[in-house]
C-alpha cells in the first residue's frame, strides 16, 4: 500500500502551536502572582508546549525544513520555551 500524500517539509506552521500555547503562560506570569493553581496551570501549559515542540522536531527529522523562515520561527520558539522554563524554575 502506498501513501498518496506528498511529504510536506516543516514550515513556520510547525512551530506556531507551541508559541500559541506559551502566550497564555506569558500572560499568566505577567498578570498574576503565580499562586499554587496558577503555577500548576503554568506547568501544564509549558508541558503541552514542550510536547508540541517535540512534534515539530519529528516533522523536521522526517521531512526536512522548507524555508529559512521556519528556522527563524524554530529559534524563537526555543528561546521563549527556555525563558519560560527558567522563569518557572526560579519561582
Amino acid at each position: 500500500m502506498t501513501d498518496t500524500r506528498t511529504a510536506r517539509p516543516a514550515g513556520e506552521s510547525s512551530w506556531a502551536p507551541p508559541l500559541w500555547t506559551l502566550a497564555p503562560l506569558a500572560a499568566i506570569r505577567l498578570t498574576t502572582e503565580l499562586s499554587t493553581p496558577w503555577l500548576v496551570i503554568s506547568w501544564v501549559l509549558f508541558s503541552v508546549s514542550a510536547l508540541l515542540v517535540a512534534a515539530g522536531w519529528v516533522t523536521v527529522f522526517r521531512h526536512g525544513v522548507r524555508t529559512p523562515g521556519a528556522w527563524s520561527m524554530c529559534i524563537i520558539v526555543h528561546l521563549v520555551l527556555s525563558w519560560q522554563l527558567i522563569a518557572l524554575l526560579l519561582h
